[in-house]
């Protein structure tokens, strides 16, 4: 459905371009494109290889399984259904860590292994349990203090000052995360 909605904006696009005669930006965009298209991806792996160095000497120094264990006290009472001393509880809280340093990338790993104990716990069931709607829920709010990504995008495109929006994201990604963990509550209060 994706692809049919991008297909879709690439022909209106060029169509509204040729309608306007300006064919001349439509041959310049589509020249260079696929040029920057290269050079962001090899900025943004730049950058993942980067975090995951700093994710890795983290994990060595203990620094990881002290921020683990820190949020593994912030989080438990959101995950009820979780015993303390389960594996799962320890990925959650290390996809979150690294979420919140802005290497979502890096993130996705700890996740993928935080669902596979997640299904474990709900009996490898094909109905998501409420943890796995919770974590799912509070991954996807854009849980995020050091957003790396995106300064590294604004640099790149030659902006004055990349680290401007920072305390406006730490704003929305408080207000996101307070809306999505108030919701995520009261569907869990008050489905099945």
């Amino acid at each position: 459905m994706v692809n049919i909605i991008f297909i879709l904006l690439f022909i209106l696009g060029i169509g509204y371009g040729l309608l306007t005669n300006r064919v001349d930006e439509i041959t310049k965009t589509l020249l260079s494109a696929p040029k920057d298209g290269v050079l962001i991806f090899f900025e943004m792996t730049c950058l993942l290889i980067f975090w995951s160095g700093i994710l890795e000497v983290c994990k060595d120094s203990g620094l990881l399984q002290l921020m683990t264990k820190v949020l593994k006290k912030i989080i438990s009472p959101l995950f009820k259904e979780i015993s303390k001393d389960e594996k799962a509880l320890d990925y959650i809280s290390m996809n979150f860590a690294a979420n919140l340093m802005g290497i979502g990338s890096a993130a996705t790993p700890f996740g993928l292994k935080a669902m596979k104990e997640l299904k474990r716990l709900n009996n490898n069931q094909e109905v998501a349990s409420k943890s796995m709607i919770t974590m799912i829920s509070i991954n996807t709010s854009g849980l995020c203090i050091i957003p790396s990504t995106v300064i590294s995008l604004r640099q790149s495109y030659g902006s004055a000052n990349s680290t401007l929006m920072i305390p406006y994201m730490l704003i929305i990604c408080f207000l996101t995360l307070s809306f999505t963990i108030l919701i995520n509550g009261l569907f869990k209060k008050y489905a099945n």
